[in-house]
């Protein structure tokens, strides 16, 4: 591919288009049939990549064919207002997941899976011990928002990979923890904080 300068020397010093102006005795760029025959050639190879036959009375093609070459939709999926969005979970949202997802008790044990987000909620009705994910991110942050149902007193103990860098948690009956972790591989930093007036 190439801009219109390597066809014609009627062009701006950037080798694109430029406008005329008689004024000055400025020719404009000439429309070369060689120019726009080589855009129509990058264009329709984009679409037989995708395996996509070309269709004058779809104007998507180009779009559906370079997302199906990148493997992030299906080829019935047209969204040209929003069509990045199609390839995201729908709780993302400008990189920040929008809905939290409940945490799994199995036998006092707290599990999350970080694949379907990174904001957790639970509340307290027992003792639990909070467990690693598994498997482990290798990095990133997340959220649990540990509520104590209106008894509190439940007692919370944590797996081995976590490491409590600040605060403690609160099993005042009602109290909303905000635990934050920050995964590096084997290790999980804590911090926690309550929220305000809960």
């Amino acid at each position: 591919m190439e801009k219109v300068g390597a066809f014609t020397e009627r062009t701006t010093a950037l080798g694109e288009w430029r406008n005329g102006d008689p004024a000055s005795n400025t020719r404009a760029t000439p429309m070369l049939a060689e120019y726009f025959n080589m855009l129509q050639q990058e264009l329709l190879s984009i679409l037989a990549a995708a395996g996509i036959d070309p269709d004058i009375e779809d104007n998507t093609q180009l779009v559906q064919s370079i997302l199906d070459i990148a493997g992030v939709r299906a080829l019935e999926v047209v969204d040209l207002a929003g069509y990045l969005r199609s390839t995201v979970s729908a709780t993302l949202a400008a990189g920040f997941w929008t809905t939290p997802v409940p945490a799994t008790v199995t036998a006092g044990n707290v599990s999350f899976n970080t694949a379907l987000g990174n904001r957790f909620t639970l509340t307290a009705t027992e003792a639990l011990t909070i467990t690693a994910p598994d498997p482990m991110p290798a990095g990133g942050s997340a959220r649990l928002e540990l509520t104590m149902d209106g008894v509190g007193n439940h007692g919370i103990a944590w797996g081995p990979e976590f490491r409590v860098n600040n605060g403690a948690i609160s099993n005042e009956p009602g109290a909303v923890n905000l635990i934050h972790m920050e995964f590096s591989g084997a290790v999980i930093d804590v911090h926690i904080t309550q929220r305000a007036g809960a």
